[in-house]
């Protein structure tokens, strides 16, 4: 027998968009209840969802693969492996289950996981195009993310696989990932427009990293879930690193692929387009729409020559409002 669940809260993003850091802050509320990590082994050891036994089409789901035998076996998958947030076991004497869930794969399984869970509420994780797209990119070179070793007529995959990924074939590292970026914000949009807007909940990746406890309450807010003492005092430190950060996190960090990205970047800004107008309809301070600067490739190849003879202690050039040896500083 399945746990009883109640609203399960589903993180949504493009790979490499900060959903890794969100679900490890999440998970540490009292009220919610995880695997532990990412759902590839509950979802995919069910053959009929297997991507290897469905041709490795994709790792599209849709409502028709959410059959009655399949959402028994994924929930009682689920429940098998539910913890709550100390590491200890949750029984059928918990219920209501308060789970919390995230993969990049679930952006184009939206459809299928509504009708396995139908109350579930959405969270829509978004992040600057050019940061994502760089940080997928270095994904791909760490070799560390093959989801698909030797896919056939490819070989080593690495992330998401969407739909028509074989046209990706000889293909450059920023095109592929900017096909990644996009297949799953067109994907995620798709599916959430259909739902009720009480069902979802958005924010961008730059707001959580620099408001954490003000973004952190408005999640709980809308999931319901205790924003109490103990779990106030974890959002009011520093994040910290998600468990697969490649490297530390430095500002403008996406600068070093800037003249790479500059060839992929008209071809997403439709979808880019699309994610400010939903920021936007909910009073969010939309994502940049600006191209590769001029500024932005001299400072990718020449930081030191830019600020030079400036001291660490001072205020940084570039009006961050941050001192320079925590700004353009650390590229040095």
């Amino acid at each position: 027998m399945s746990a009883c669940f109640d609203r399960p809260i589903i993180i949504l993003s493009a790979p490499r968009s900060g959903s890794t850091l969100l679900f490890e802050v999440l998970s540490q509320n009292t009220a919610l209840c995880t695997i532990g990590g990412e759902s590839h082994a509950v979802i995919e050891t069910i053959p009929e969802l297997n991507v290897a036994i469905r041709g490795f089409h994709s790792n599209a789901l849709n409502q028709e693969d959410a059959t009655t035998d399949i959402i028994q076996q994924l929930q009682e998958g689920f429940t098998a492996q539910l913890r709550h947030a100390d590491g200890s076991g949750v029984s059928l004497s918990d219920a209501p289950i308060r789970f919390l869930e995230k993969t990049p794969k679930n952006s184009l399984r939206i459809d299928f996981l509504n009708q396995v869970f139908p109350d579930a509420l959405f969270i829509y994780l978004v992040r600057d195009p050019k940061e994502n797209i760089s940080s997928i990119m270095e994904a791909w070179r760490s070799n560390r993310f093959v989801t698909y070793p030797q896919l056939p007529g490819f070989g080593d995959w690495s992330l998401l696989l969407p739909a028509n990924w074989a046209q990706q074939k000889g293909k450059t590292q920023q095109e592929i990932a900017a096909f990644q970026w996009q297949q799953a914000n067109d994907a995620i949009m798709t599916s959430l427009l259909k739902l009720p807007k009480s069902r979802w909940h958005l924010l961008t990746y730059a707001d959580l990293v620099a408001k954490p406890s003000q973004q952190l309450a408005a999640i709980c807010q809308f999931c319901d879930i205790p924003f109490d003492s103990s779990f106030q005092q974890i959002c009011a430190t520093s994040l910290p690193y998600s468990r697969y950060t490649i490297s530390a996190p430095t500002p403008n960090k996406w600068l070093t692929n800037a003249a790479e990205i500059q060839h992929v970047f008209p071809e997403v800004k439709s979808t880019l387009r699309q994610i400010n107008q939903l920021l936007v309809e909910r009073a969010i301070e939309p994502l940049s729409e600006e191209g590769i600067t001029l500024k932005d490739h001299q400072e990718s190849i020449h930081p030191k020559v830019l600020y030079q003879d400036i001291s660490r202690n001072a205020l940084c050039p570039c009006h961050s409002g941050k001192r320079y040896k925590h700004c353009h500083g650390t590229f040095i």
